[in-house]
């Protein structure tokens, strides 16, 4: 894994400067010493894991969130049980569960008196949390209140929030050829057709779990005016071909062999997988995230829309 927990440490460390080891204490919370010993082995567990993919690393992120959450239980009220809770924000937010990162980072916000360095730190990673969800709108009120605390810190955001992919914007364009090199897939050519844009890969464990689901959306809607486009991250062209025959996946994919530094995740700034992108008959992005439920809601809405442009088949 290129972006561990080892990662959100010392993002930590260089945005806020005046974090190291231990935060201040928070105003009205007690301190544990045996609370604090069991912190300090999270602490030195996490730090000293080993940079490994996600299907390694996930039973150490699970054993953290067990031991984290554990604490948080026996030890409530205190300064540990706190820095626990933002531990467990930060490796949700690892796992790319987004949503539960932003419920931590909620519950330490909502702390009265809280200290300011938690505050901030609370604040950075809600937003880097929003933003893997595709909550743009969110992420820039919490930078928002970020930077009246810490500058330097919201500023980290710059070239994420101008360089987002939003609802509502027309759909940066490319002209690519899919993974076989036979077929051409140029984004202007589906102006007129509702596209489903899904970027995945084998390697990503929660893409493997939404497949089927992605797989029925597929089939409820093939041959609706509607374009599905897979984009894989995956490092080997090999385990995409096998599970395209595999599953026998009738729609484009493309591949380039560079995971997130692949031209199509850096265009639409994709920073989780799996990630959908709907858009409309327009190419205008109507959808951002990875339910399905919610994306069936919104392609037949768009399929009852009109119809003026033409249909490029």
């Amino acid at each position: 894994m290129k972006r561990g927990v080892v990662l959100v440490l010392t993002i930590v460390a260089s945005v806020f400067p005046l974090w190291a080891g231990y935060v201040a204490h928070a105003k009205e919370l007690k301190h544990d010493a045996n609370a604090a010993k069991q912190l300090e082995i999270s602490r030195r567990n996490l730090v000293n894991l080993p940079e490994m993919k996600y299907a390694d690393a996930k039973k150490y992120y699970e054993e953290a969130l067990k031991d984290l959450n554990t604490l948080v239980g026996k030890y409530p009220g205190t300064e540990e049980a706190l820095e626990a809770k933002f531990y467990t924000g930060t490796i949700y937010c690892e796992m790319k569960n987004f949503d539960e990162a932003v419920k931590c980072f909620d519950i330490i916000l909502s702390q009265e008196e809280l200290n300011i360095v938690y505050k901030k730190k609370s604040l950075y990673f809600k937003a880097k949390s929003l933003l893997g969800k595709g909550d743009i709108v969110t992420a820039k009120e919490v930078v928002a209140e970020l930077r009246l605390l810490e500058p330097r810190a919201a500023d980290s955001f710059g070239q994420e929030l101008s360089g987002m992919v939003r609802i509502g914007m027309e759909a940066p364009t490319f002209n690519v050829m899919d993974y076989s090199g036979k077929k051409p897939i140029d984004l202007s050519k589906y102006k007129g057709n509702i596209t489903v844009m899904v970027f995945w890969a084998t390697w990503c464990e929660p893409c493997m779990q939404e497949f089927p689901k992605v797989k029925k959306l597929y089939s409820s809607f093939k041959n609706k005016d509607i374009q599905f486009i897979g984009i894989s991250l995956d490092d080997d062209i090999e385990d995409l071909r096998g599970f395209v025959k595999q599953e026998e996946i009738e729609w484009p994919q493309v591949f380039d062999g560079k995971r997130w530094k692949g031209m199509l995740p850096a265009l639409y700034h994709v920073q989780a997988i799996p990630t959908i992108f709907v858009l409309d008959r327009e190419n205008k992005v109507r959808y951002i995230g990875s339910d399905t439920e919610n994306i069936s809601r919104i392609v037949t809405t768009l399929l009852s829309e009109s119809k003026d442009i033409p249909l490029f088949r």
